[in-house]
């Protein structure tokens, strides 16, 4: 998620399908590329703008799903794709939170705010803690 956002802020290519890549898409086409990062420029929107705004600028819905639509349409048209089960889930996560924040009328920096989460980010340290949370329940990473 990270390295996408990178990509579209630097608008390279070559980052955006190793993004795409890593989340378990397969045979990153020009094509397919293009018609993902329609989504992901609707998504990430709001994180590229360093200003306060809504995390949406229309009132309704109506914006996503006439991105949503064309997507859907050019998906069609270059023969579908099968979305991996995690970028399923950060999908949906992004639509229903998005909904929440749109129906809040909230208006925050969201781009300083993503950079908070993101600038200190440390792979080594988040493996080490879900481990350990993991553990104390009995579980472990697969």
């Amino acid at each position: 998620m990270v390295e996408l956002y990178h990509a579209l802020r630097t608008d390279d290519r070559d980052r955006a399908a190793h993004a795409y890549q890593r989340w378990g898409f397969d045979d990153i086409s020009n094509e397919l590329l293009d018609t993902l990062n329609i989504w992901a420029g609707f998504l990430y929107k709001p994180l590229l703008e360093d200003r306060v705004q809504r995390i949406q600028e229309s009132e309704s819905g109506t914006y996503g799903a006439t991105v949503a639509g064309k997507v859907h349409e050019e998906l069609r048209r270059i023969g579908g794709v099968t979305p991996p089960r995690e970028f399923v889930l950060m999908d949906r996560a992004a639509i229903g939170l998005g909904s929440v924040f749109l129906r809040l009328r909230a208006e925050l920096n969201w781009h300083r705010i993503f950079h908070d989460l993101i600038d200190e980010y440390d792979l080594d340290g988040l493996t080490k803690r879900q481990s350990g949370a993991l553990t104390a329940q009995g579980l472990e990473l697969p």
